[in-house]
């Protein structure tokens, strides 16, 4: 026995198909992305260069805000000038620059280069420090980062100078003198300020300074101190020098390096600080909320005059040693509007398209500063990056949907191919007709399911009109060929009825002819009425012809018409329908009993009409009713002289099929005859 596996068989044509559309779409859905970045990235170029210009403009003839003064010495300005930022908040003295808002790539970064004195013996880690200075409520701060690899603390007990420990030098210019201070510490916390000699070893009145106020903090690779001071004490010019001394041994004591914000050949000098512009400040605040910003304003000096602080970069378009910085300064400050766009990463480690503009300022003809914007395109790239990821969810979820779809659809045909394929046995036997697979579902499959159980019923028809040809022909058949066997033998016994055995041979010879004729037509029924030519026809004069005629025909047997008033008219062929009425005639005339009457009537009812041909005789039981069409009925009606074979109503039902009507065969109330309806649609 055959063994079938169960297995699914997915159209793979369709579905590779849906999956190259469905890549098609995505491919075409990320190039369009691409596009609409790029125009973005445009659009945000021009409005970020138009964003520049404006601000420029705002400070264009402000010369207040730039410190703009045609006296001073644009080298000497660019190389001792000291930044001091406006800070937003109250400071805490307590070591730490956490409350000054300000990024760190602000500060000022002094090494060896910058050392006034070190001692050649020494092969230690250099001394380094880092400063950031601000201003506050008419106070000036100061935060300094020292790299020491160790830190001595004053002991004013044993020591009286002031020099014997780490401590950090100020010279402030007051009154167009300069003064000394020196800021010290026994231990962690509060510094003590005095007012030094010129060789900073002694105080001069030996009272602390307290308007200057500090505070040290050791750290992992040194110490951090905070100051405070008068701004008033900076001057008008404001001046201003920071060092920073280091002792390292803790018995001798002595001054090992000192390193100043000015190189030794300048030791005279005093750095220029450059208070940042407060109302340059207030003007840009609320272009620094903007998300992922920069601005940054300088002097035709490169010196930054204000700037916000960039919370996403490590690298600030404000920093001198910035490349890209330096060249928009440069261009901005050749009077030339600059952008630019280029990739840098975050301090996250991303990857994003900055753009950065520049664009001078003028004090007439002259150009007094620049303004720098520098801006991430993250807030597209998140957009972009949301968006196709938005795409590609869409797709996988529509991608797996259609493979369930898929899948389900293939369980659903296998299903259905599995039950069609056991409809018929391994003998070619038909075995079940109704399928129930999909039978109720409301698809293509369903109107497939119902489709082949309908096609099963037919060839069920069929098969039982094929199974039965052999049991029934034998019965017809055999008493022609009984008659002429017979017919022979009296031929040898009995000489002198020659011409009466001869008559019946041939009527027996002629039943077989009508058998075989009657068989063909019913073989090649349906391929005649392919070739039928419609047209209208009147049915009522049709049957009262057709009556007139079977009952010259039929001198016998009564027939009784009942002829409607007016026309009936059909679509249908004439000489098959008279066909179609010659078989229910032959057919009632074979059933009626000899004294009985055969009843025609045509009636036409909501665009309709029916033809009832009524016999009295014998009832139809109830099995022969459901296969009265399907072919050969076998009849105790059947005579040598007129075989019945049950064909007339097999060939009435496919002619009445081709005139889109129906037949039906039903016993009289009283079972006192059969009734032939035909129903056609009237024209």
């Amino acid at each position: 026995m055959k063994k079938y596996s169960f297995r699914f068989r997915i159209g793979r044509g369709p579905l590779v198909i849906i999956c190259i559309i469905l890549l098609m779409i995505f491919a075409l859905g990320y190039r369009y992305f691409q596009e609409m970045k790029q125009l973005h990235l445009q659009v945000q170029t021009e409005a970020q260069l138009l964003s520049t210009q404006a601000i420029a403009r705002v400070l264009h003839e402000r010369s207040d805000l730039f410190f703009y003064s045609s006296e001073l010495d644009s080298e000497w300005i660019e190389k001792s000038s000291l930044n001091v930022f406006h800070l937003p908040s109250a400071i805490d003295l307590n070591g730490q620059n956490n409350d000054w808002n300000i990024d760190g790539s602000f500060s000022h970064q002094y090494s060896e280069n910058s050392a006034l004195y070190a001692e050649d013996s020494d092969s230690s880690k250099p001394l380094a420090f880092d400063l950031l200075l601000g201003e506050r409520s008419e106070t000036i701060y100061g935060f300094i980062n020292v790299e020491d690899s160790k830190l001595i603390y004053r002991d004013p007990l044993k020591y009286r100078r002031l020099d014997n420990s780490d401590h950090i030098r100020l010279i402030i210019k007051q009154d167009g003198l300069p003064k000394r201070y020196v800021l010290v510490a026994a231990q962690p916390g509060e510094m003590t300020a005095f007012e030094v000699h010129e060789n900073w070893r002694h105080a001069i009145t030996g009272e602390p300074e307290y308007q200057i106020k500090a505070f040290l903090k050791p750290i992992d690779n040194g110490y951090s101190v905070e100051f405070q001071l008068p701004y008033a004490w900076v001057g008008f010019e404001h001046r201003l020098v920071v060092m920073v001394a280091d002792v390292d041994d803790p018995h001798l004591r002595h001054v090992k390096t000192v390193i100043g914000t000015l190189p030794e050949q300048w030791s005279g000098e005093l750095n220029q600080l450059i208070i940042l512009s407060y109302p340059l400040q207030k003007i840009l605040a609320g272009l620094e909320r903007l998300e992922s910003t920069r601005i940054c304003v300088v002097d035709r000096h490169r010196r930054v005059r204000t700037a916000t602080p960039s919370s996403t970069h490590t690298v600030n378009i404000c920093d001198k040693n910035y490349e890209r910085s330096e060249q928009l300064i440069s261009a901005a400050l050749a009077g030339k509007s600059q952008v630019m766009t280029y990739q840098r990463k975050n301090k996250q480690g991303e990857i994003n398209t900055v753009i950065a503009s520049a664009e001078p300022v003028f004090l007439k003809e002259d150009i007094i500063g620049a303004v720098l914007l520098e801006k991430d395109s993250q807030d597209i790239l998140t957009h972009q990056r949301k968006t196709i990821d938005r795409l590609v969810y869409a797709i996988i979820v529509v991608f797996f949907g259609i493979v369930l779809f898929i899948f389900r659809l293939s369980f659903r045909i296998l299903r259905l191919s599995n039950e069609l394929t056991s409809a018929i046995n391994s003998e070619g036997r038909l075995v079940k007709t109704d399928i129930q697979s999909e039978k109720n579902a409301h698809d293509d499959l369903g109107d497939l399911s119902r489709g082949a159980s309908d096609l099963l019923v037919r060839l069920s028809r069929y098969t039982h009109f094929l199974e039965t040809i052999p049991r029934t022909l034998r019965h017809e058949i055999l008493n022609p060929v009984n008659a002429i066997s017979l017919g022979l033998q009296q031929l040898d016994s009995s000489p002198e009825k020659v011409a009466e055995i001869v008559k019946k041979t041939k009527q027996s010879i002629l039943q077989l002819e009508l058998i075989v004729s009657r068989l063909t037509e019913a073989a090649h029924i349906q391929e005649a009425l392919a070739t039928d030519t419609m047209v209208k026809i009147d049915l009522v004069s049709l049957l009262s012809e057709y009556v007139e005629n079977i009952q010259q025909l039929h001198s016998t047997v009564r027939f009784q018409y009942s002829q409607p008033k007016g026309t009936a008219f059909i679509n249908g062929n004439d000489l098959r329908f008279v066909q179609l009425l010659d078989k229910i005639k032959d057919n009632a005339i074979n059933h009626s009993s000899a004294e009985g009457c055969i009843d025609i009537a045509l009636t036409s009812e909501a665009g309709s009409i029916s033809v009832t041909i009524s016999n009295d005789g014998p009832i139809v039981s109830g099995s022969v009713l459901k296969a009265l069409f399907r072919g050969i009925i076998p009849s105790q009606k059947s005579t040598v002289e007129t075989p019945h074979l049950g064909i007339g109503l097999y060939i009435a039902h496919h002619i009445i099929q081709s005139h889109q009507g129906h037949i039906t065969v039903t016993n009289r109330h009283d079972n006192s005859g059969v009734i032939v309806t035909l129903t056609i649609p009237e024209v």
